[in-house]
Order: structure tokens, then C-alpha cells, then sequence
């Protein structure tokens, strides 16, 4: 499978970009998604402009850790693919963290799964947090 990654960061939190791969990498492995290509941007948005999004998209006027979006999904001579985006808030995924007692990084590698994984067509449910918690304690 060809995974594609592309980071944007719009904050002043310093995101370590190897760190985001591996744990997109890791948590599309171990989703055993049938996929021939697999293609996220990952954008990192301060509070207000992740407010606004919500807002938009999902009618909710509050800040939020991460939204996905899925741009294609479909079929090409090599197999499936998917293409989409992560926006995530490291400020909220930090108020999170202190909240769960774990650092930064934990929770971002946890949010950010957690986010694949709904790309991914995956719903809430043990599975997932199956593969969220595999993805984070590895």
C-alpha cells in the first residue's frame, strides 16, 4: 500500500512530523484497511479557526481535538483508495491531556489514530479503541 502524507502546522506548538507519520502509518497497518493507496493531509489549527470549522461542518460552537474529512473514495486500476484530511488542535489535545494524565505526545498519537481510523470507515466502538490504544502503548 502507498501512503502519502502531507503536515501543515498553523500554530506556534512545535509537531514533530516523524511522530505524526509513524503513527498514521502504524494505525493504518494495523486497520487492515484493503487499500492500494492512502493519502491524508494533516493540518494542525489553532482554537478559534478549529471553532469555526466545527461550527460549520458540524453545528457544534466549540473547539474540537480532530475532525475528519473524506475527499475520494474509490477505485483505480491498482485497488482502492482514499484521500482526505485530519484538522487537529494541539491546545485542546493538551487541555485533554492534562485531563487523562498523559503527555502531549500520548494523546496526540491517540487523537490522531483516532482520526485515521474514522477516515478509514471505522465507527466508535471497541475495535477502534482497540487499535487506538495498540497504536499509542507500542
Amino acid at each position: 500500500m502507498k501512503i502519502s502524507i502531507e503536515i501543515a502546522n498553523r500554530t506556534k506548538k512545535r509537531i514533530e512530523a516523524d511522530f505524526i507519520k509513524n503513527v498514521i502509518k502504524k494505525t493504518v497497518k494495523l486497520s487492515a484497511a484493503a487499500l492500494s493507496d492512502f493519502s491524508v493531509s494533516v493540518v494542525f489549527l489553532g482554537e478559534s479557526e478549529m471553532k469555526k470549522i466545527n461550527r460549520k461542518y458540524r453545528r457544534k460552537n466549540k473547539p474540537t481535538d480532530v475532525l475528519s474529512f473524506i475527499y475520494t473514495s474509490g477505485y483505480n486500476k491498482g485497488g482502492k483508495t482514499l484521500e482526505g484530511e485530519l484538522a487537529l488542535c494541539p491546545e485542546i489535545i493538551l487541555i485533554q491531556a492534562k485531563k487523562n494524565e498523559v503527555t502531549f505526545q500520548k494523546e496526540l498519537a491517540f487523537v490522531l489514530s483516532h482520526g485515521v481510523l474514522h477516515l478509514l470507515g471505522m465507527r466508535h466502538g471497541e475495535k477502534m479503541y482497540g487499535i487506538q490504544d495498540e497504536v499509542c502503548n507500542s
